[in-house]
């Protein structure tokens, strides 16, 4: 069971990872850091030059380690911030429905906070720290 567990943790964390990948990659290349700013500062989001900076670098790394399934909370909590400012600063006033509401944001940051603290076995975290974490486990004490 644990295995079919941490494969859909896995494919989890590849959706949402290659999602924040093309949309870092999108603002770092296709855009250009100075429009991302730009465009930030038209939406009052503040600080847009070093939020545009952010929020490219978080989705682009926190993308890959994302996948990777390194530094997994840290990741998850990152991505969950871009997305509550993406949500709050940008898509509420249009409301939940796509293309411009506020659905996208909040699944991807909802997604990648679960996946930030339930990422499965199948990760460099889990290498790393795995055995460290769990400890072997007791039988408890009868009380006869």
């Amino acid at each position: 069971m644990h295995a079919v567990r941490d494969f859909f943790a896995f494919i989890g964390r590849l959706g949402i990872g290659i999602v924040l990948i093309a949309h870092g990659w999108q603002k770092l290349v296709d855009y250009g850091m100075g429009a991302v700013a730009d465009s930030f500062a038209q939406m009052n989001i503040p600080l847009p030059q070093l939020s545009a900076w952010f929020t490219a670098l978080v989705e682009l790394v926190g993308g890959a380690f994302l996948i990777l399934g390194l530094l997994l909370p840290l990741v998850g909590i990152l991505i969950a911030v871009v997305m509550a400012g993406a949500v709050f600063f940008v898509h509420l006033p249009h409301g939940i429905f796509s293309p411009e509401g506020f659905e996208l944001p909040l699944i991807i940051g909802v997604a990648a906070l679960a996946l930030g603290f339930n990422g499965g076995r199948w990760s460099i975290d889990h290498g790393l720290f795995g055995r460290r974490r769990s400890t072997p486990t007791e039988p408890e004490p009868s009380s006869t």
